[in-house]
C-alpha cells in the first residue's frame, strides 16, 4: 500500500496539470497585411501542391474557390463578395469530408446532365487515380457520394497522371479529358465516347501535341483570346506557364506554342494555372497554384491572383498578390515572437527556405495586426533560431544554427528608422547535430541560459545539453554544463529532442515544451521549481490538443495582452496555425510553490519638469542586464545613461539635456524581464 501511495505521489503533478489549458485555433482573428493586400485567412498553415477549381458549387451566382493541396484535404472558399469583386472566405477546411492521405486535385463539372455539379477528384493517396463523386443533392445544396475510387479508361485501365483538366474539344457536347505525366511532361487525351449524361474515356494519345515540359504538367484550357476555341496552358515543374495558341476551330484544334514562359510568370514550383472571370469585366482572370519544395528562396504564397487589366482578345495578367487566400512563406516555417522595435507589442517573425522573414504588428498589445515586412531579411543557416539578449543594448539579438554542422551563430540587431537589420557577432561549434536551442533565464540571474536539444553523431545517442550564460556586453560566451539537463532524458520516452522554453502558467519561470515525433503531439514540462532553481515535471502529454505531424514549430507569447501565453505553429507547408489561450485563469490549479512575478526595477525622475538636468533613480531587485535611455516624442534615442549589467541595488544618473529642445521626452529603463517609462518634460 505504502508502494502505490509513493507512485500516486509522483505523479501527482502530473494530475494537478493535465488538461489544465484550452486553446482555439482562429483562421483570421489577428489581420496581417502583405503589401496593400489583405491575406482573408492567414493563420490556415498554408498549402504545398495548391490546386483550384473556380466554380459556383452552390449556384449563388458568384464563383466559389475549391483548393486541393498536400494535406489531403479540398477546401471550400466561399466567395462572400460581388460578381465585380471577389471576396472568399474559408467556410470549410474538409468539404463534404473529402479526405485522402495526399495530394488532392479536384475539378467539379455535371458529368451526368442532371443540373447539378459532381466532381472528379484526382489523389496521390495510395497507389494514386481518379475517384468520382456523384451529387445527389442539389444544385444549391450539394451531396457527394463516391461511386468510383479508380476511374478506368474503355480498355479497363486506371487513368494515371497529376494535374488534369476536363473540356470539350472536338466540339461535341461532352467534355474529354486530359492529364499530365509525372517524369516527363507529356500531355494525356482521353476522348469522351459518350455523351453528355454518360462519360467513356478512350485513350487516344500520351504525347498530345508532342508537349513535353519536363518534370510535373498541368494542363488547363481557356479560350484566353476570345475567337470561340479553347487555347491551352501548361504550368510546369519550375512554375513557369506554357501558352499553345489554339489556330484551328472549335471542332478541329491546332495548337501553336506562342511562348514556354507566358507573361513572365513564375511562381517557384509545380505551376497549377486557373481562369475564370473573377472581376466581372468579360475577360479571364488568372489564379495560379504552387508548390514550394525548395530550400532555396522561392516566390512566396500558396495562391497567386493576377488580374487582366487588357482585353478579352489581348489579355495582360498584372499581379495583385501572391498570398491571395492565407499566409504562406514556402517550404516549411518556423515562428517566433518578440518585440524587435521596442514599442510595446509582440512582432512576428517567421523562417523558411533558409531566410529569415518579420511581420511588425502594427496594432495594439491587446489587439494585434501584423503587416509583412520582409519574407528575406537575412540569409541564415538551415537550422532553427532564437531571440536572447547579447549586444546590451536591450534589443532581442538573433541566434541561429546550422542544425547538421553543429555551429551556433551570434546576430546583433539594429532597428533604426523603421530598418531592420542583422550583423554578426561570432559563433560557437558544438560536438553535436542540433534540432532547436531555446534561449531563457533558468537560474534567475537575469541573463538567458542556453538549451540545445539534439543528438550526437551515433544511433540514439538523445541530447539535452544545457550552457551556462557568461556573456558580456557584445561578447557572446556560453559553457557547457550538461548534456543530459536536470537527467531529463533518461525518463524522458522521446526519440526526438526538440525542446521550447517558455513561461506557459504566466508563474514568473519558465516551462520546457518537446515534440514527440512518435505520437505528433507536444509534451509540457512544468516548472514546479523556481526562477532561480527550475525543476521540471511532464504534466501534459498532448499540449494545445493539436495533432503535430506536419507542424514541428513553436512560436509562444502573449499576443492579445490578457495574461496568458498564446502559441503559433510553424507548417511544413509552409504556414503558421496561431492558438489563442482561452483558460478559465480563475479555474486552472495553482501549486503552493508558484509565485508572483516579481518586481525587478522602479524608476524615479525629478526635478520634473527639468531645466535642464534631472536626476534619475531606479532600483533593481536582480542581477540585469541594463540599459536607460532617453527618448523623444517620435522615437528617436536622444541619450543612452546606462548600458551594461548590474547587481540589485539603488542607482542615480543625471540627465543634462541642455543640447536638446524643449518638449516632452521618454526615459526608458530595460532590463531582460521588465521595461519601465516614465515621462519628463524640459523647460527651458
Amino acid at each position: 500500500m505504502r508502494y502505490v501511495l509513493f507512485i500516486i505521489f509522483l505523479c501527482l503533478p502530473t494530475l494537478l496539470f493535465a488538461q489544465q489549458f484550452q486553446f482555439h485555433q482562429e483562421l483570421d482573428s489577428i489581420p496581417v497585411r502583405d503589401g496593400e493586400y489583405q491575406i482573408p485567412a492567414p493563420w490556415t498553415g498554408g498549402y504545398r501542391y495548391s490546386n483550384i477549381d473556380l466554380c459556383d458549387i452552390d449556384e449563388d451566382g458568384l464563383t466559389e474557390l475549391m483548393l486541393g493541396s498536400a494535406n489531403g484535404s479540398v477546401s471550400l472558399w466561399e466567395n462572400q463578395g460581388t460578381v465585380y469583386q471577389p471576396d472568399f472566405h474559408l467556410a470549410n477546411t474538409s468539404f463534404q469530408g473529402l479526405d485522402s492521405l495526399n495530394a488532392t486535385f479536384p475539378k467539379f463539372w455535371d458529368m451526368d446532365a442532371d443540373g447539378d455539379l459532381d466532381l472528379f477528384l484526382y489523389t496521390w493517396a495510395g497507389a494514386g487515380g481518379m475517384q468520382v463523386y456523384e451529387n445527389i443533392g442539389t444544385p444549391t445544396a450539394p451531396n457527394l457520394i463516391l461511386v468510383t475510387s479508380t476511374l478506368t479508361d474503355a480498355n479497363g485501365d486506371p487513368i494515371y497522371g497529376t494535374d488534369f483538366d476536363l473540356v470539350d474539344i472536338d466540339g461535341d457536347g461532352d467534355k474529354d479529358l486530359f492529364i499530365g505525366t509525372f517524369d516527363n511532361g507529356y500531355v494525356k487525351y482521353y476522348e469522351n465516347t459518350g455523351d453528355s449524361a454518360h462519360y467513356s474515356f478512350r485513350l487516344i494519345t500520351s504525347t498530345f501535341e508532342n508537349i513535353q515540359v519536363g518534370f510535373w504538367c498541368c494542363p488547363r484550357f481557356c479560350d484566353i483570346d476570345a475567337d470561340g476555341d479553347y487555347d491551352l496552358f501548361v504550368g510546369d515543374y519550375y512554375g513557369h506557364i506554357h501558352f499553345y495558341r489554339n489556330d484551328g476551330t472549335p471542332q478541329q484544334y491546332d495548337f501553336t506554342l506562342v511562348s514556354d514562359n507566358w507573361m513572365n510568370i513564375s511562381v517557384g514550383n509545380n505551376a497549377s494555372p486557373e481562369f475564370a472571370d473573377l472581376d466581372g469585366d468579360g475577360d479571364y482572370d488568372l489564379v495560379i497554384g504552387k508548390n514550394n519544395e525548395s530550400s532555396t528562396p522561392t516566390p512566396p504564397g500558396a495562391v497567386h491572383y493576377y488580374q487582366n487589366v487588357g482585353t478579352p482578345q489581348v489579355p495582360d495578367m498584372q499581379l495583385v498578390t501572391q498570398s491571395f487566400l492565407t499566409f504562406d512563406a514556402g517550404f516549411w516555417c518556423e515562428p517566433r515572437l518578440t518585440d524587435i522595435d521596442h514599442d510595446g507589442d509582440l512582432d512576428l517573425f517567421f523562417m523558411t527556405n533558409n531566410w529569415l522573414g518579420w511581420m511588425k504588428n502594427v496594432g495594439t498589445p491587446q489587439n494585434p495586426s501584423f503587416e509583412v515586412q520582409s519574407y528575406t531579411t537575412l540569409s541564415v543557416p538551415p537550422g532553427s533560431y532564437a531571440f536572447t539578449e547579447l549586444s546590451g543594448d536591450s534589443l532581442p539579438d538573433l541566434v541561429t544554427d546550422d542544425g547538421w554542422g553543429g555551429s551556433i551563430h551570434y546576430w546583433r540587431t539594429t532597428f533604426q528608422n523603421e530598418q531592420l537589420s542583422f550583423q554578426t557577432m561570432g559563433q560557437m561549434d558544438t560536438p553535436y547535430i542540433i534540432n532547436e536551442v531555446p534561449f531563457g533565464d533558468l537560474d534567475g540571474d537575469g541573463q538567458d541560459e542556453m538549451l540545445l536539444g539534439g543528438f550526437q553523431n551515433i544511433p540514439n545517442n538523445r541530447v539535452l545539453a544545457y550552457y551556462e550564460n557568461q556573456s558580456t556586453p557584445g561578447n557572446p560566451n556560453f559553457v557547457f554544463v550538461t548534456d543530459n539537463y536536470q537527467n531529463l532524458l533518461d525518463n524522458l520516452q522521446i526519440a526526438d529532442i526538440i525542446p521550447w522554453l517558455s513561461d506557459v502558467d504566466m508563474d514568473g519561470d519558465l516551462d520546457l515544451l518537446m515534440l514527440n515525433a512518435e505520437t505528433n503531439t507536444v509534451f509540457l514540462l512544468t516548472n514546479i521549481g523556481t526562477p532561480q532553481n527550475a525543476q521540471f515535471v511532464l504534466t501534459n502529454q498532448n499540449f494545445l490538443n493539436e495533432e503535430m505531424i506536419n507542424e514541428p514549430f513553436l512560436g509562444s507569447g502573449d499576443i492579445d495582452d490578457d495574461g496568458d501565453m498564446d502559441f503559433f505553429t510553424g507548417h511544413s507547408m509552409g504556414g503558421m496555425k496561431f492558438f489563442r489561450n482561452i483558460t478559465d485563469t480563475s479555474a486552472v490549479f495553482q501549486p503552493t510553490k508558484m509565485r508572483p512575478r516579481p518586481s525587478q526595477a522602479t524608476l524615479s525622475i525629478g526635478p520634473n519638469p527639468s531645466n535642464p538636468i534631472t536626476a534619475i533613480s531606479y532600483q533593481l531587485s536582480v542581477v540585469s542586464l541594463v540599459n536607460l535611455s532617453v527618448y523623444d516624442i517620435s522615437g528617436r534615442r536622444v541619450a543612452q545613461l546606462v548600458n551594461g549589467r548590474q547587481n540589485p541595488g539603488d542607482y542615480s544618473v543625471s540627465w543634462n539635456a541642455t543640447g536638446n529642445a524643449s518638449g516632452v521626452y521618454l526615459v526608458r529603463l530595460t532590463t531582460p524581464g521588465e521595461e519601465v517609462t516614465q515621462k519628463v518634460v524640459v523647460l527651458k
